[in-house]
């Protein structure tokens, strides 16, 4: 079994964390950490890799790398997704546009939410999109979906009163 890791492999994974840093905008971890990551996510695959499986290496090496980086900027972060400076807790690092809009949404997030739908509802709040919340949070489209949906029924009703 060949442990090595050469210019070739250090291109790969370079290759790759560029693309998920690009593809899924991933802003506040230092790329040379996702790299230094994705090497160790990299060497795992060599050793776990089965030749007779049909997958190529390469595409094998993807996902593992993939999965590893995901889970180290998961930990990183320590959803929920938090930025300093911010001084409202159930909206960090947002700025409201329609106060009475905001105080309705504190309020049913506040007494209506649990801390994963919270969470959820900030990111999108913040701009994520439906599948990067999914990737997130490793719950389905549908589940975001019907998160946002609640929480904006909520706050109608609310607002209906």
């Amino acid at each position: 079994m060949n442990f090595e890791y050469g210019q070739e492999d250090e291109r790969l994974v370079r290759t790759i964390v560029r693309n998920l840093i690009h593809r899924y905008r991933i802003f506040g971890i230092d790329e040379e950490d996702l790299v230094q990551e994705g090497s160790l996510a990299f060497l795992k695959a060599k050793v776990t890799y089965q030749v007779q499986g049909k997958a190529k290496f390469e595409t094998y090496a993807y996902v593992v790398i993939r999965n590893h980086v995901f889970d180290y900027i998961r930990k990183e972060k320590k959803l929920p997704l938090v930025e300093p400076g911010s001084d409202d807790p159930m909206f960090p690092g947002v700025q409201p546009k329609d106060t009475a809009l905001w105080e309705i949404l504190r309020e049913v997030l506040k007494n209506h939410c649990n801390d994963l739908e919270r969470s959820i509802f900030n990111a999108y709040y913040k701009g994520y999109s439906y599948h990067e919340i999914c990737e997130i949070f490793e719950i389905s489209k549908k589940k975001v979906d019907n998160t946002i949906q609640k929480i904006y029924r909520a706050a109608r009703s609310i607002y209906a009163d």
